[in-house]
């Protein structure tokens, strides 16, 4: 749906990308930034690091072009393919691509009990992870959760940290940061436990 809104929210994620994309220029970057990604198998969806990878179509470095498009090849098949077991083999491929030494050998996630559900908001809403994803992406994984396990009021901290997420994924990066909501979210997950 084309709504301001809408709109507004695309141009902050087109402009996350492009800043984070903006520090890609030369192949060994193009490999750093794979390999900041890769750690988070069976830790996030791998289609969602799958999408992040696929970002790199966006760079228009020369020098980089063969290494990018051998990389988001393989990323394109791992998010076209469906069977879990054939996505492990193409994402070890790809770790093999850009020099990735640990092992992988799980990509798939559980979050059908508290614990894991707690783990997850945690890691997504780390420093790390959200320099590494646009917020209202982070913001919709927390809303998303409710998919897989219910989270109900009586859970305080864990409901009011997936209902500030509601709101979050439905403002602009301003409304946001204005907000303070973000900052209110993060440090919620931080009782969680």
């Amino acid at each position: 749906m084309n709504t301001p809104l809408n709109n507004l929210i695309r141009n902050d994620i087109d402009m996350f990308w492009s800043n984070r994309l903006g520090l890609v220029h030369s192949a060994a970057d193009v490999r750093s930034f794979v390999c900041e990604y890769l750690p988070l198998l069976g830790i996030d969806y791998d289609m969602s690091i799958a999408e992040a990878i696929l970002q790199l179509q966006r760079i228009d470095v020369v020098e980089a072009q063969p290494l990018v498009s051998e990389i988001t090849a393989l990323a394109k098949l791992i998010y076209d393919e469906q069977d879990t077991s054939v996505r492990l083999k193409l994402w070890q491929q790809l770790a093999k691509k850009v020099g990735y030494d640990k092992e992988i050998n799980k990509i798939d996630i559980n979050l059908t009990s508290r614990s894991n559900i707690v783990k997850y908001i945690k890691v997504l809403l780390s420093d790390d992870y959200m320099k590494m994803c646009p917020a209202h992406d982070i913001a919709y994984k927390i809303v998303n959760l409710m998919a897989h396990y219910d989270i109900t009021e009586d859970d305080r901290p864990l409901y009011e940290t997936w209902d500030l997420a509601t709101e979050i994924e439905a403002m602009s990066l301003a409304e946001i940061e204005k907000s303070g909501k973000l900052d209110e979210m993060i440090g919620l997950s931080k009782g969680l436990d």
